[in-house]
């Protein structure tokens, strides 16, 4: 888990989420599923602040199990 809090990284792995919530654009997660049980694990400081990462939620996705074992 990334400990800075900066709504352009991605509060699990760190790297630049691309998020377009100060862009003209609909930010990009709009239009993802992002499974309920990834969105619990992040910490309550750290919700409603940055997106998660594409790659972070396909890597959940993929393998749940994986992914929890790389960041928790």
């Amino acid at each position: 888990m990334f400990d800075q809090i900066s709504e352009t990284i991605c509060p699990i792995c760190g790297r630049d989420n691309n998020c377009m919530v100060h862009s003209n654009e609909p930010c990009w997660c709009l239009s993802v599923e992002i499974p309920q049980e990834l969105l619990d694990l992040i910490p309550e400081s750290k919700k409603k602040k940055a997106c998660i990462c594409l790659k972070c939620i396909q890597d959940f996705k993929d393998d749940p199990g994986k992914f929890i074992n790389r960041y928790w």
